[in-house]
């Protein structure tokens, strides 16, 4: 295969909306980012870089941030789940908090995934990745019919919550699967009540946490068993 080159003549760098530049760029510089350009006259314009790469804003008048859910793009990076401490650390810092609803805010990166979104302060959702595609396999697993009820309903609920960031429908999966778990396999029905549990938490659905609770307590499950399966649903 002959060797892949790129010509670097052109250059191609997208605007984001944003409701107000100042807002936006600090926002931006919060989580790590420098400052680069920013205008307010005659125009608002603003340039924020980091890892030699800039994202670049526009204001946009009459712009709503609640509704602007098409805008965003792709950062690539080395390792996402590095990325996320210390965006999530920062959060923290600034905040006293890490804000997985409303605007802005992060997506909750689980054990193995790759990547994250996160919201700015104008709407704009940026996809963290790993370079590669490790997380590949989880994507693919939710479309393989060969498995069990509970192992598909894990793998699909996985796909909305950590590709799609979905709850309601991964909630959803979960349910449909818990009304068929009659002689499933035990371990696997108390994965999937896990992480049903995990997502009524973030929900604040205090009814469907007591009632998974009980099943959970229903499968008698051992403790070293039930510690190592919590451990794939814990945010990072």
């Amino acid at each position: 295969m002959p060797e892949r080159t790129t010509n670097r003549e052109w250059l191609t760098i997208p605007i984001l909306p944003c409701v107000s530049v100042v807002e936006t760029l600090d926002f931006w510089e919060m989580l790590g980012y420098t400052i680069t350009y920013k205008q307010t006259r005659p125009y608002q314009y603003g340039v924020v870089e980091r890892g030699g790469y800039a994202l670049h804003f526009g204001y946009i008048k009459g712009m709503d941030k609640h509704t602007n859910a098409y805008t965003g793009c792709l950062v690539t990076v080395q390792d996402a789940a590095a990325v996320y401490s210390e965006f999530t650390d920062r959060f923290k810092q600034r905040t006293g908090k890490v804000p997985h609803t409303g605007i802005p805010r992060i997506s909750r990166m689980k054990p193995g995934t790759t990547r994250f979104t996160l919201t700015d302060a104008s709407g704009n959702s940026m996809i963290f990745v790993s370079y590669g595609e490790q997380d590949q396999q989880d994507w693919e697993d939710a479309d393989n019919r060969d498995q069990g009820r509970m192992k598909r309903a894990l793998a699909v609920a996985k796909r909305f919550r950590d590709y799609k960031n979905d709850d309601d429908m991964a909630a959803q999966t979960l349910d449909v699967a818990l009304k068929h778990r009659d002689g499933e396999n035990r371990l696997e029905v108390a994965e999937v009540v896990v992480m049903r549990i995990e997502l009524a938490d973030v929900m604040n659905d205090k009814e469907k946490m007591a009632a998974c609770n009980i099943i959970l307590q229903q499968l008698e499950i051992k403790e070293d068993e039930l510690a190592l399966i919590r451990s794939k649903h814990t945010t990072n």
